[in-house]
């Protein structure tokens, strides 16, 4: 039989932040959703664009109506002015045509592109109007401004440099509402950019929620699959990984380290991608708009660089102590609390409050430290950020001052930068999400590339065995500190009943785990009716055997459910008969809920000895070839012991038997009596042969009744 890799004892980070393979195996479990997935990327760059167009809007909006940004340029004949237009075209002027006049105008941020002697030929000739604002041609605009320069430019437009109209309103020629009325177009305009900006930021919130619903739709039904697989897995794993793997770290598997990779999925990975996303298209649209103050803007981003690795390196060597730690108290908590009785009984309190106390300690120190370089990241990131904003308003400025960018794409800078900045102060929450994710993922995976039991469901076929057993030279080692069996030879016959008898630690469990498949062996043949066990599926292996163990199992739910376990083709009428025949039935019809009485965990509210006979009703509903009873009657009263016996006898009728007997009393008319002695087979013969021998069960009995 094969030997099974363990997960290991400690919880290192092996991993880095991003592990190709681990992502391959992830990605798996999202391949039947990579629809969803699609959808959610889509939404995300449609997030990502309403983002980056709200300052791009803002923008337009100052520019073209709060603080226009529009120069004209008048020429007087047609040939000058198609000439100009073509010898300038980075410029994008707009053109307009009113009788023998011909209009360009252009953005004031490009003012710069032409010559300087060439605007002053302009405005000696009075053919140049700087920041100019279009009014409507009507009679009663005319004769508000009759006292101003302007220019037509159409039938429906005149051209009026906006200056001029905050000097009319300043000396008290134009009031605030005649103002107003005068640019009820731009007004109107204005308005249909604030429309703009809420519909932006409605689809934003569409964008959101659609892409938030879908990724978070396909991660948790990924998990779920990760999650099923996961313990599935586990319940094929022989029980020497049980051994040797403490029930609270594997109960983090399939819970906390899930859980930490549905939040990589929902929320830190396509977070980031995201962050990434904007934060390039931000640094594209800040170039587009001027490279000088964007190239200005970018002079922090070298130490944000090294801030981010020097967090990187930092966080991840502490994130890993506090890994360690938290594994420490998630272990030392499932101990302690299922051992919780012991502890009460022999006073144990104060020594448990110590040792936790120290671990809890050690895992507060490394929880602080982790904090503290977060706690020193954040307002460090801060600081950039307003050196960064800083940096665009004392350069800005001086640009705006010079007329080489509008205000409106001042403003524009502020906005994207304080936006680019956003991600970066988040990018510690997004780190520890990847961070453990990845670690997750590493031992999940890992326990999932542990080598699982041969069910094989496929070759099922109902085959009902006759129950006869044979050892042939077996020897079994857990590990490498000796033999457990050595070379046991034996062969019990279809419907014998046998008994194993023994010091503690001789070697009889061991026997029955091997029977039932539960330990690989090293060495010697196990045959079943005349055939290896290991051409049995264990499914087929263990439909044929009952076993009551000495610690009887019961599950949360009812009793019911504890005597079919899960097998709804057992009807009530059979529950019944099996409870019955195995002298339960009396105790369950005094029951409030009869069958359907709640089990509390472990079945702690019911006595052992109930507990046993519960045990012998659930095996006996599955009507088994080969029964095994790892006996312990030593501690339930006189009445309950005679049930047992009754409820035995009926058991073993017509069904192979094995006992391992810690009573010699209860296995006196056993039809054979196997005596081991440190892993071998010492006597074996009947009760009063052995007894005859005076050897080794004759000390044993004389032991017990002398």
């Amino acid at each position: 039989m094969k030997h099974h890799t363990m997960v290991g004892s400690e919880d290192d980070i092996k991993s880095k932040i991003y592990d190709k393979e681990l992502f391959k195996k992830l990605i798996r479990y999202l391949k039947p959703y990579w629809k969803l997935v699609a959808v959610s990327f889509v939404l995300l760059l449609f997030f990502a664009a309403a983002e980056l167009a709200v300052p791009y809007v803002t923008k337009t909006a100052v520019d073209e109506i709060v603080s226009p940004n529009r120069n004209l340029l008048i020429f007087n004949e047609k040939s000058d002015w198609e000439e100009f237009s073509q010898n300038n075209k980075t410029l994008k002027f707009e053109e307009f045509q009113y009788k023998d006049k011909y209009f360009l105008t252009f953005s004031n941020d490009k003012l710069f592109y032409l010559d300087d002697e060439v605007i002053a030929n302009f405005q000696t000739d009075n053919q140049f109007m700087k920041k100019i604002v279009f009014l409507k041609n009507e009679p009663q605009v005319l004769e508000k401004i009759s006292g101003l320069d302007f220019i037509v430019v159409s039938d429906k437009k005149i051209a009026v440099e906006v200056s001029r109209l905050s000097d009319l309103k300043d000396q008290g020629i134009l009031s605030s509402k005649e103002l107003r009325q005068l640019r009820s177009d731009d007004i109107s305009q204005l308005k249909i950019y604030g429309l703009i900006f809420l519909s932006i930021l409605i689809l934003q919130f569409v964008f959101s929620y659609l892409q938030i619903y879908s990724i978070n739709y396909a991660a948790q039904h990924a998990m779920y699959d990760l999650r099923r697989d996961l313990f599935a897995h586990l319940e094929k794993l022989p029980l020497s990984f049980f051994d040797k793997n403490p029930i609270g770290r594997l109960v983090t598997r399939v819970t906390n380290d899930v859980r930490t990779m549905d939040e990589m999925l929902s929320s830190g990975l396509i977070k980031l991608i995201q962050d990434f996303i904007v934060m390039l298209g931000i640094l594209v649209m800040m170039l587009v708009l001027n490279w000088r103050l964007a190239l200005a803007s970018f002079t922090v981003l070298p130490v944000v660089i090294f801030l981010l690795i020097t967090f990187k390196n930092k966080i991840r060597i502490v994130y890993r102590v506090v890994r360690k730690k938290i594994a420490a108290i998630n272990s030392t908590l499932s101990e302690d609390i299922s051992g919780v009785k012991i502890i009460q009984l022999f006073n144990q309190y104060k020594r448990k409050r110590d040792e936790f106390a120290t671990i809890n300690r050690e895992y507060y120190k490394a929880s602080i430290q982790q904090m503290m370089i977060y706690a020193s990241f954040r307002p460090v990131i801060h600081s950039m950020r307003r050196i960064a904003l800083a940096i665009i308003v004392w350069f800005g400025l001086g640009l705006v001052i010079k007329d080489m960018i509008s205000l409106g794409i001042f403003m524009a800078f502020l906005s994207y930068m304080d936006r680019f900045f956003q991600p970066i102060d988040h990018i510690s929450e997004k780190f520890n999400i990847l961070q453990a994710a990845m670690s997750g993922a590493e031992r999940i995976f890992d326990l999932m590339e542990n080598t699982g039991e041969d069910y094989r469901h496929e070759k099922r076929n109902g085959t009902v065995l006759k129950g006869e057993i044979e050892f042939r030279n077996v020897s079994l080692r857990y590990n490498d500190n000796g033999d457990v069996l050595k070379d046991i030879s034996f062969q019990i016959k279809p419907g014998e009943k046998v008994a194993l008898v023994g010091h503690t630690g001789s070697g009889k469990t061991s026997i029955i785990s091997l029977i039932s498949g539960l330990y690989p062996f090293q060495k010697g043949r196990i045959l079943i009716d005349g055939k290896d066990i290991g051409e049995y599926s264990l499914e087929e292996l263990r439909d044929n055997i009952g076993i009551v163990q000495q610690d009887v199992f019961l599950f949360s739910g009812t009793i019911k459910d504890n005597i079919i376990l899960g097998n709804e083709e057992i009807t009530n009428e059979e529950i019944r008969r099996v409870a019955e025949y195995v002298n339960v039935d009396s105790f369950i019809e005094n029951l409030p809920e009869k069958y359907l009485e709640p089990v509390m965990e472990r079945g702690s509210t019911f006595s052992f000895g109930q507990r046993q006979l519960i045990a012998f009703a659930r095996v006996l509903a599955y009507d088994p070839a080969i029964f095994v009873l790892d006996e312990a009657t030593s501690n339930i009263d006189t009445e309950t012991e005679i049930l047992i016996q009754d409820a035995l006898k009926k058991l073993m009728e017509n069904r192979t038997s094995i006992i391992i007997a810690h009573r010699l009393s209860t296995i006196q008319n056993a039809d054979r009596i196997i005596v081991l002695h440190k892993g071998k087979i010492r006597e074996e013969g009947t009760h009063q042969e052995l007894l005859e021998k005076k050897d080794l069960y004759y000390d044993l009995y004389r032991l017990q009744y002398t």
